[in-house]
This record gives C-alpha cells, structure tokens and sequence, in this order.
C-alpha cells in the first residue's frame, strides 16, 4: 500500500499491462518534466504489466499492483494517496473503481480510450449495465473518429468525447548506432548477403503458419533468416518443435545475448532464432530487413504495428487487426503496410525482402508514424487543467473557451452529468 499522500497533488494513472504500460512512457517522462513534484502513482493489472512498468518508469513513479475491485479496498488506496485526477487508459471500465473515484470526488479520464468492435457489441448489448458506469466518466479522449462514434451510439453525449490521438503514435523506443547492427549481424553468424524477417508478438497457430511459408522460402532463397519473438516468451520450446519439425536450425536468442559457447548448433548454422527474453523486440525491429506483426493472423485483435514503423521497416500483418483497426486501415491507405490473408500471399511477401518498393514502404511507414504524433501533448494538457481545477477548486471542467485555445477535437463545452 503507497504512503499517504500529504499535500503533494497525486495523479493516479492505471495501465491493464504491458502496452499500456509502454504507451504511457512518453506522456510521465514530459509529465515529469513540468511538474516534477507532483505525486504520480501507477498501477497495473498483470505481474508483466508491473515488472515493465518498474523497470521502465520506477524511476519516474510509483508502481503499485491495482487494488482488487472490492469497495473496502479500494477505499483504503483512495484515503491513502488521495488523488487529484483518476486517468483510466484504454478500455478499463471497472465499476467500483470508477464509482469509489466519484464517491471520493475525484475526476474520472479515459486516456488513449479504444473501443474495439468486440467490445462494441458487447456494451450494446448490456447498454443498461454499461452506460450507467461509462456516464460516471468526466471525460474520453480517444483514439480516433471511430471510437468517438461507438461511444456516442452508446447514448454518451458528444461533448465528453475528445478525438487526442493514440499515444502509442508518440512512441520512444531505443536508438541504436548502425554499427551496433554491424556488430551484432557478426555475432548472429549473418553474412553481407543474409536478411532478416521478424516476427513479433506471435502467437499459438501463427509460428507454424509463419514456419511452413518461411521453409517454403528457404528452398528458393538461402540468404534469408527468420527471427519470431513469441508475445510470451516461456513458449520458446514449443517453437523449437515446430523448428525441428520443420527441419529448420534454430537457436535461441539468450545463449547468443550472453555470450555463452556452445558445441553445436554455432551461431553462424541457425535459420531460425526464437527470442526467449522480455525487451528485446524493439532491437529485432531494428535488426530486420521486413516486420511481421504477430496476433494478427489468428483472431487475437493484432499487435502494435508502430515499433516497426518507428525503425522504418516495411510491416506486414494478417487480418486480424481489430485492436489496431484505425492505425491497420490508416496505414494501408497510406501505403505503409501490406495485409496477407492467406499463407501462400506470405511466402510471396518473403520472397520480396530485396525489392526497392518494399524498402519504400518501410520509409513510408515511418512518415506516417510522423504524421499520428501529437497526443501524447494533447493528453497532458487536459490532465494538467484538471489538475489544477481541482486545486483551485473551480470545478473539475475546463470551459469551452479553454479547450478551443488548445485546439483540442470538442465542439462545445463539458456539460454537467
């Protein structure tokens, strides 16, 4: 349990898990910036989602596992930290959290709000129980004019609906020298000629799907190697099956990390490296010559195709992108990303590595990247105002003109309700 607050102002920020968690990064570390002592707390759902969340912004708040969704608990977090704004992330609709806030006095904001289709039809179709919860929320910035939409057929008044942006656009990920990619092609075994596939974020009924077309590939083209990082990296082993089913040399990515010797495999003699640690990928998204982006050719809604553009790789994906619909379409209109359906098409794909409009829809990748930025300053501008509403006790709702001044997606002013 935190320690009691004092007369610190407090923002509570809670993250379901690991890409909420990541997609907060940029939004503390300017927070920070500007209000370095204000209190900041963040919670999480997940043991991931906490251990990232440690160590990628224990430096900058606090980490604390979310209480249980039971009023007593709840009540005892919200009488130690006393927090000035609740900023929920995503879809996080928790009935006694949100009612415990609003019993407390504390504002309510749905951050980087996403409504996915599924969740759509489920919200419409238990209106009566959702609405009243959803009503208790001060105000939604939200991803995009879609999700805007969803929330106002579910009977939300349009005035409470921001359109801010993904944060996730705003992404910060490591940047690294090219000859840190030189050094590590050499100790991978990679010869001038070898490229690079990754797969990231993979899961169950995809590694094999993405195994069958990789060794169609390798029947045509030697130079080619194929690196999958599981969504959970435990489930190494059973990649290596499918590897050695396959026929396919494979290695995994921690002996190699850590220099350690080994007989056989050697390094230079894997086709396949199966990355069994937590934070790498963004160095295999550099590394690789064409991203895949796993969770997308099973029904598991996608993953985040914006840590590939970031590195300016061309991005592939299959289509099962419901989490990332709006960034998916955006970016096939934008010619910045290919969708494949069927596992033959990914062979096709494979065979291109080499091709000059591929390399061009890397570069297109990360100009569109460019374009979606903005949210991450659009998002700390509402929470600063509420904050300091609250402080001066004028009310928890900025007026119309102020969120004019900001240039913010509202048409008129928050309402009361």
């Amino acid at each position: 349990m935190p320690a009691a607050s004092g007369e610190k102002p407090c923002l509570w920020l809670h993250a379901v898990s690991v890409g909420e968690v990541l997609s907060l990064q940029r939004l503390i570390g300017r927070f920070r910036e500007r209000h370095p002592s204000w209190r900041l707390i963040i919670t999480s759902l997940t043991p991931a989602g906490i251990r990232l969340a440690r160590e990628k912004l224990g430096s900058r708040a606090e980490i604390w596992p979310v209480p249980v969704d039971l009023p007593w608990s709840l009540q005892r977090f919200f009488r130690q930290v006393k927090p000035r704004v609740l900023a929920l992330t995503e879809s996080e609709f928790w009935p006694n959290l949100i009612h415990l806030a609003r019993k407390n006095c504390v504002p309510i904001i749905l951050i980087n709000g996403r409504i996915s289709e599924r969740s759509f039809r489920r919200m419409k179709r238990f209106r009566h129980l959702f609405l009243p919860v959803l009503n208790q929320i001060q105000l939604f910035l939200v991803q995009s004019e879609r999700e805007r939409e969803r929330l106002i057929e579910l009977g939300l008044p349009e005035n409470r609906i921001i359109v801010a942006g993904n944060l996730k656009a705003d992404i910060e990920l490591p940047r690294f020298e090219e000859t840190e990619k030189f050094d590590w092609r050499q100790k991978l075994g990679l010869g001038d000629r070898d490229r690079i596939i990754i797969a990231g974020s993979t899961h169950p009924g995809e590694e094999q799907k993405i195994l069958r077309a990789f060794a169609e590939l390798r029947e045509k083209k030697k130079e080619v190697r194929l690196i999958v990082a599981p969504r959970h990296p435990a489930r190494w082993a059973e990649i290596a099956a499918f590897c050695s089913q396959a026929a396919l040399p494979w290695q995994i990515w921690s002996r190699l990390k850590n220099g350690h010797q080994f007989a056989e495999p050697a390094a230079s003699s894997w086709e396949v490296l199966i990355v069994d640690t937590l934070g790498d990928l963004p160095f295999f998204y550099f590394l690789a010559d064409l991203a895949l982006v796993g969770g997308s050719f099973v029904p598991r809604g996608g993953h985040n195709l914006l840590e590939p553009a970031f590195y300016g790789k061309p991005i592939i994906f299959g289509p099962h992108m419901e989490n990332f619909a709006f960034l998916a379409q955006y970016f096939l209109e934008k010619g910045a990303a290919l969708m494949v359906s069927e596992e033959s098409e990914l062979v096709e794909v494979f065979e291109r590595i080499e091709d000059e409009e591929l390399k061009r829809m890397g570069e297109r990748a990360r100009a569109t990247l460019k374009e979606l930025e903005g949210a991450t300053e659009r998002t700390l501008a509402v929470l600063e105002e509420f904050m300091k509403k609250k402080e001066n006790q004028e009310g928890n709702r900025p007026d119309q003109e102020w969120w004019k001044n900001k240039g913010l997606d509202l048409t008129s002013g928050l309402t009361s309700g």
